[in-house]
């Protein structure tokens, strides 16, 4: 089986069926604040906890299909726990909870946590390369525990140029893993063409007309069958 054929798996069945009444609640939502929204505020209200559901909905898919890739279930588990947690946090936020002072610090970490854990979960799906993998996930890892450092002891040395230099190395890593992305989907499109089409008579009798089944190739006239070498060799 190819790289990208191992990218995407079917989640687990349960896991499946909670997003799909995530995606019906979200639809409600969004139904009831247009027929029912009294007021601006309101269909504002319903408008955005529909999206932050949404979003929180995408978020939890990707870090779920990322442990197909990489099997550290504890970082997962952290992630998909800060998802929800972000999610609720900023849902109660735009239906009037008042938080204290003090509330800014965690929330931000949770925040922090979460997007780390969604963007490696990303990169697991799509990088081709092990060693490129690693230094996106690691690019990732020091760039999260600056930006807590910032939250939590608010120092002052260079912030904005450390961070901009952190978020171009993230930016350039991410940009390759998609180009071999691409690159791999598309090699292993350009083989299978010419694997259908190396196969354009039968050997015994000349005719076109040809069936393919799994394993064989099968000639409709003379009801020969053969098997390509990439077959054979496979």
């Amino acid at each position: 089986m190819s790289s990208i054929a191992q990218i995407i798996r079917p989640v687990r069945e349960h896991f499946k069926r909670a997003l799909k009444w995530i995606v019906i609640a979200n639809a409600g939502l969004a139904v009831l604040g247009i027929l029912f929204g009294g007021s601006t505020d309101v269909v504002l209200r319903v408008h955005g906890t529909s999206l932050l559901v949404a979003v929180t909905a995408v978020s939890l898919a990707v870090i779920e299909q990322g442990r197909f890739r990489a099997k550290i279930e504890s970082v997962w588990i952290a992630g998909s726990l800060c998802s929800v947690a972000l999610g609720v946090t900023l849902v109660a936020l735009i239906w009037g909870f008042d938080p204290p002072d003090s509330f800014g610090r965690p929330v931000g970490s949770i925040a922090v946590v979460a997007a780390a854990t969604t963007y490696c979960a990303v990169i697991s799906g799509i990088a081709q390369r092990t060693r490129l993998r690693r230094v996106c996930w690691g690019g990732a890892y020091v760039h999260s525990l600056y930006v807590l450092a910032i939250i939590w002891f608010q120092f002052d040395f260079m912030p904005g140029r450390i961070l901009a230099l952190l978020a171009v190395g993230q930016t350039a890593c991410s940009l390759i893993a998609v180009i071999d992305f691409i690159g791999a989907r598309r090699s292993t499109i350009a083989g299978s063409k010419r694997s259908e089409l190396r196969a354009q008579y039968c050997p015994y009798c000349g005719a076109k007309d040809l069936t393919r089944p799994i394993n064989v190739i099968e000639c409709r006239l003379c009801g020969g069958r053969f098997q390509t070498l990439d077959r054979l060799m496979s």
